[in-house]
């Protein structure tokens, strides 16, 4: 998984490139951790060169979406599709998520 993060303006995006599995949980972990250092309005997820999430990815996703939330700033999912956006309404976190 390749995870690159860019800062314009008051948005923080953060694109993932690669399966969003359990052999990146530690991966997740560090940048749950980073993301508390960095101040934006709005921080959006880009999911387009994603081709699987398994639950694990899932669960780390909502601890991120906490973290993020808790420090006062909105997450947005951008670029999910196909089995990664189907994944989102079968476990009903397409509702807990504001996806784009």
């Amino acid at each position: 998984m390749n995870i690159a993060i860019t800062h314009h303006d008051d948005t923080l995006t953060v694109t993932f490139d690669g399966a969003l599995d359990y052999t990146v949980s530690a991966q997740m972990e560090s940048l749950i951790n980073d993301l508390k250092a960095i101040t934006a309005g709005k921080t959006v997820f880009d999911l387009a060169k994603v081709p699987r999430v398994d639950s694990v990815g899932l669960g780390m996703l909502h601890l991120a979406k906490d973290a993020i939330l808790a420090a006062g700033t909105r997450l947005t999912l951008r670029g999910a599709s196909g089995n990664v956006l189907r994944l989102f309404e079968l476990t009903d976190s397409a509702r807990c998520f504001d996806i784009e």
